[in-house]
């Protein structure tokens, strides 16, 4: 860790003698949440085999790249749901 999260990890760990316990523990804590999300990827998804070959397929029949495919579909999903009006996107980019 390069940040300054490392930076007073390495510090505590130099000078335990200085640091409070309760200190440690807020570091400790920190590191351990920074940990835990840096091994879940965001924005990713781990498509099934089936599922990845059918989303080739459309992106190559539709002339779209894999994450335009991906967005396609789940939009068709989410407003034949009821879960979002198409309409309401032209409102973000606005």
């Amino acid at each position: 860790m390069t940040d300054k999260i490392g930076k007073q990890l390495l510090e505590a760990a130099a000078n335990f003698e200085r640091f409070e316990p309760g200190e440690v523990k807020a570091l400790l804590r920190r590191a351990a949440i920074r940990i835990s999300n840096a091994r879940s990827p965001r924005n990713k998804a781990t498509l099934l085999p089936e599922v990845a070959e059918v989303i080739s397929d459309y992106a190559e029949h539709q002339g779209l790249t894999i994450d335009e495919a991906v967005n396609a579909a789940l939009l068709d999903w989410a407003s034949g749901h009821g879960m979002i009006e198409i309409q309401d996107l032209g409102d973000e980019e606005e």
